[in-house]
């Protein structure tokens, strides 16, 4: 009885059709459902992962899979004694999804725990990109506030969650890293740099190094460029392994919500000792980019 990983994720969008073109034309995502003010897509199979919304930019609600109903009880029994609000829904919001459960984060954010429908497991990542350049599955989400990360922490915790690592910077704490499964990190929280901004990144799964090639040469045929990588975090200032050290590649949707693209992360055991860093201001490169000095100021900014 345990949360497992992303499962799913609902984004704004002012242009359906300019994500699409995205989404589904350079990424190669299938189309299960459409209406017009949504559509789901999946990276490769049959199942609702991510959903465009139309309406401005930024996180609708996101949700992470759970094994059974039970999973759902023993959080809410959780929710119920913090007096948090929550509900529960049958199933059937999205191709793929039975059972879940929703509520609202401290920092106001909608989340969700969902069984899969039909025995599926929901939030179990493939990395099997089967040769394609298409991303394999979703993978982790990082979503910012006005709320003191610690506290986003600490809610986190309480219904399940395993703290992995933190940055503070000049002394106070910008952003911290938890996870729901073995994984360095499945759900980040960052203190905004601007108030109207919700979602840093939704994340999908890459296999290896050779997919980061076939994504990175699928962009340059349709004349698009990363924003940022590909690379490798280097919250260890040094160390390419223990936590914060995935690697990455990002870029913005038509719509401004940012992808990234996510490998290598390590696995841990649930008593892993979390990694805390303090950096200064200057020291921003060298956390977000180990192979190299660039960092772009866009990243600092979510949607």
């Amino acid at each position: 009885m345990a949360i497992n990983r992303l499962d799913h994720a609902a984004i704004f969008t002012p242009d359906l059709g300019k994500a699409l073109a995205w989404y589904v034309d350079v990424l190669s995502m299938k189309v299960l459902e459409r209406t017009d003010d949504h559509v789901h897509l999946s990276c490769q199979g049959e199942v609702g992962e991510l959903t465009l919304v139309r309406g401005g930019s930024g996180i609708r609600d996101f949700t992470f899979g759970v094994d059974d109903k039970d999973d759902l009880d023993r959080v809410a029994a959780i929710l119920s004694s913090e007096n948090v609000a929550h509900g529960r829904t049958g199933g059937g919001s999205r191709p793929g999804e039975g059972p879940a459960l929703a509520f609202t984060t401290p920092s106001g954010h909608s989340m969700r725990l969902a069984v899969g429908d039909a025995g599926r497991r929901a939030g179990v990542t493939s990395f099997a990109s089967k040769g394609s350049h298409a991303p394999c599955g979703m993978d982790h989400i990082n979503i910012t506030g006005e709320v003191d990360p610690r506290v986003m922490q600490s809610f986190l915790a309480l219904i399940g969650f395993k703290f992995s690592f933190s940055v503070a910077v000049g002394g106070r704490v910008a952003a911290v890293w938890l996870r729901s499964s073995a994984y360095d990190h499945d759900i980040a929280y960052t203190r905004a740099f601007r108030p109207t901004d919700r979602l840093h990144h939704v994340a999908f799964s890459v296999e290896d190094g050779n997919h980061y090639f076939r994504l990175s040469d699928r962009l340059m045929d349709h004349r698009l460029r990363w924003e940022f990588g590909p690379g490798r975090h280097n919250v260890g200032l040094g160390r390419s392994t223990g936590f914060g050290t995935n690697n990455y590649a990002y870029i913005l949707d038509p719509g401004g919500n940012r992808n990234e693209f996510s490998s290598g992360m390590g696995q841990f055991n649930d008593d892993a000792e979390p990694r805390l860093v303090s950096i200064e201001p200057h020291q921003m490169a060298d956390v977000m980019n180990g192979w190299g000095h660039e960092h772009p100021e866009s990243m600092m900014l979510g949607s």
